[in-house]
């Protein structure tokens, strides 16, 4: 397999012995995958549910890049340039998440210091955070941070008084009043007042690197949002003006985009709304006012006619790099948005003094990737039987009028040695979605004793839909058919595990018979043993509801979202039990080969492979996919998609530990100044703390003995994300920290 641009960048800060302890697995974008003959460029980028996108020259090529943030985990992807001036080509390259810090509720790229490199801002906990953007030794788009932005307007007031954007909310960065800084505007709280604060860097004569902010106006451009759709527009601003809209209430809710619509030189406003499903326009009358004050006289409810789901955000970007702006879309709220159609693309086909704004598709840069919905749960298999595992992808579902229903997607294998690939089949495989069934999550293997494989896919519901073989041998490519919606055991009773379904069909007592093991929303494995004797009649005997006391996030008592997978998973040969989790991360557990299931199984990983920034809800899926003798590792997600993982280094048999400190906090996160470490887990001897950077070098590393908790002092590193690993004899546990600045 050829390694990416991401993998040789990293590999040449390694080497063999630098090698980051326990790192087996490495993300690769290489696995070509097409669909009509067309490759999907973008395949294991992860999918996308609530994108906020942004552009900045990444890698200093001169050429503008992506940067998309997900507020829902506070994920950030980044997507190189990798094509010419005006013709883009967005590659998924996640090198360079590496030197973002974490972001909160909105993150915004623009330049506040006309230096020519973007800057970053996000909420934080105050409203506007700012971090100053540089070029790191590996040319590297990087931030530090610089401040959180207050006012003070009189030196008699009370004092200094944080800026302030409501929480979910996307507050406008725009220089409103044209003198060449940034300015800021935001709701305030209640949401039916715009306050602008305006920059002073230039009015009290500061450095370029400065922002200095007061707040100019309490009703920017003197209009008032109520509960409808229509703005109260030459608003009074006084409290008899707010209350003109007789019967209203505010309300929070806002996602703002300033930009100059109509190219008069003032800044326009398109605000998404909590209660609405399509962009406002606010038209700016400052330059046709004669006393220069920013007041909206026209407006447009329905600007942005596509129906996009409700509260969309809009962007102003040059996406296809022609030298004007284009607008993106994109829904803004969790959970019950469209999670497939979920960046709609109006492109400029104006000019930049005269924008007309066409649109040309709900779905770009997703009909690009892999996605299929929400909570995205991969398996590998051997459909058509010519020797190389097939990708299956199930999910929670694709929202189809404001309900989730689920598909099957269907992926063959088309690899060479060295030249993973696969080819896209079809998004609905056995017709499941004729089911109207919500949850899709498979399993492969011989259940009902033939010896043939079947089906099983699991609901969000707990609940089991199984397709039997009616291919007359194994050996040919299955025929999966007469679902049985809804399975039971032996006795009658409906097989239900709660909520959120994740079978997966293994051997687990070593009696010949695969059985049932049923991850769930709870974060234990379920345990249904095969006692069928007559071939094609299934017989299913509950056990237990904990087995082995496999947990994902054992740190949290009601919601781990188990997703197992269960087989061999690198060169090694041995067998593990692997599941992903709400938090995101890979757990491993051993010490069930043996057959005994009456046995407790070591955690021996809590965040395998130091596997991250892959989303919530995670989905593995393990198979050598092109040949080559090592292991490929597909991770689905909550927002729908995959990420690709591979085996770049031989694993060792000593490569395991007898347990894992799951209790282990490291707190606060993000941190600035110190870390607190603390555990509960009974350790004896000495205890080991070390930090590592992403690339495998220890940072700092200390002892502590008879103690289960101690503080480190970070004030010296730099911004960054890093790795915070616990260890005491065969225990052994590591957290992911992000260092602000």
């Amino acid at each position: 397999m050829k390694f990416p641009l991401s993998l040789i960048l990293i590999l040449l800060c390694l080497t063999a012995s630098a090698q980051f302890e326990g790192q087996t697995y490495m993300s690769t974008t290489n696995a070509k995958v097409f669909k009509n003959g067309i490759e999907r460029t973008l395949a294991w980028s992860g999918g996308f549910n609530n994108p906020q996108m942004q552009m900045a020259d990444l890698n200093n090529d001169g050429l503008q890049d992506l940067v998309i943030y997900e507020r829902y985990n506070k994920q950030v992807k980044t997507f190189v340039n990798i094509g010419t001036a005006g013709n883009p080509d967005y590659r998924y390259e996640p090198w360079y998440v590496l030197t973002f810090p974490a972001a909160s509720e909105y993150l915004i790229l623009a330049d506040y210091n006309n230096d020519g490199i973007e800057d970053l801002f996000e909420r934080g906990i105050t409203g506007f955070q700012v971090h100053r953007g540089y070029y790191d030794n590996n040319n590297r788009l990087a931030f530090t941070f610089y401040k959180g932005l207050f006012y003070n307007n009189d030196s008699q007031s009370s004092g200094w008084v944080n800026a302030y954007a409501d929480p979910a909310d996307i507050p406008a960065i725009y220089d409103i009043d044209g003198d060449g800084d940034l300015d800021f505007v935001g709701f305030y709280a209640g949401g039916s007042r715009l306050y602008y604060y305006r920059n002073m860097r230039v009015e009290d004569g500061l450095p370029a690197d400065s922002i200095r902010i007061k707040l100019r106006d309490r009703c920017w451009g003197k209009a008032f949002q109520g509960v409808y759709r229509t703005y109260d527009l030459d608003n009074s601003c006084s409290n008899a003006g707010l209350a003109k809209q007789t019967g209203s209430t505010r309300h929070t809710g806002n996602t703002l985009c300033a930009v100059d619509i109509d190219g008069d030189g003032d800044a326009d406003l398109l605000n998404g709304n909590l209660s609405f499903n399509d962009i406002q326009l606010l038209v700016n009358g400052k330059a046709q006012s004669t006393n220069g004050i920013d007041s909206f006289i026209a407006q447009d409810t329905l600007w942005q006619f596509y129906n996009n789901p409700t509260w969309p955000s809009a962007f102003n970007l040059d996406i296809d790099d022609d030298g004007d702006k284009d607008i993106l879309i994109s829904p803004h709220a969790d959970g019950f948005s469209d999670n497939y159609k979920t960046i709609a693309l109006y492109r400029n086909t104006g000019t930049v003094n005269a924008p007309i704004f066409t649109f040309q598709s709900d779905t770009f840069l997703v009909d690009k990737t892999i996605d299929v919905g929400t909570a995205s749960r991969p398996l590998f298999y051997d459909y058509d039987k010519d020797g190389k595992p097939d990708l299956f992808v199930g999910s929670d579902g694709y929202f189809q009028n404001g309900v989730l229903r689920s598909r099957i997607s269907y992926y063959r294998n088309t690899s060479t040695v060295g030249n993973p690939s696969f080819d896209f089949q079809t998004d609905d495989f056995a017709n499941f979605s004729s089911l109207t069934l919500r949850g899709s999550s498979p399993a492969i293997g011989d259940l009902d004793g033939d010896g043939k494989d079947d089906l099983v896919l699991g609901q969000t519901n707990g609940q089991l839909t199984m397709y039997t073989n009616t291919a007359a041998t194994n050996t040919v490519q299955p025929i999966w058919a007469n679902p049985v919606v809804g399975i039971q055991d032996k006795d009658g009773f409906l097989i239900d595990v709660g909520q959120s379904a994740a079978p997966v069909i293994y051997d687990i007592d070593q009696d010949g018979r695969p059985d049932l093991l049923i991850g769930n929303l709870t974060g234990y494995l379920v345990y249904y043993r095969n006692v069928t004797t007559t071939p094609g009649v299934l017989q299913l005997e509950f056990v237990n509801n904990q087995l082995g006391g496999v947990k994902a996030d054992p740190q949290v008592s009601f919601i781990g979202y188990c997703t197992p997978y269960i087989g061999v998973m690198d060169n090694t040969g041995i067998e593990y039990i692997m599941t992903g989790s709400e938090s995101g991360r890979i757990y491993r557990f051993t010490g069930f080969q043996t057959g005994d299931t009456a046995a407790q199984y070591p955690m021996i990983d809590s965040s395998y492979s130091w596997i991250s920034n892959v989303g919530v809800r995670t989905a593995p899926a393990i198979a050598d996919i092109d040949g080559d003798g090592m292991y490929d590792m597909a991770i689905g997600n909550e927002f729908g998609g995959l990420f690709l993982y591979y085996q770049w280094v031989n694993a060792s048999v000593d490569d395991t530990r007898a347990n894992a400190i799951v209790d282990l906090n490291v707190y606060p996160n993000p941190a600035s100044n110190y870390i607190d470490i603390s555990w509960n887990t009974l350790v004896k001897g000495e205890v080991t703390i070390t930090l590592l950077n992403t690339v495998g070098q220890k940072i700092h590393a200390t002892q502590v003995s008879g103690r289960n908790n101690t503080r480190m002092d970070i004030k010296d590193l730099p911004a960054g994300i890093y790795f915070c690993t616990v260890s005491s004899g065969s225990l052994r546990s590591s957290r992911t920290i992000s260092v602000i600045r």
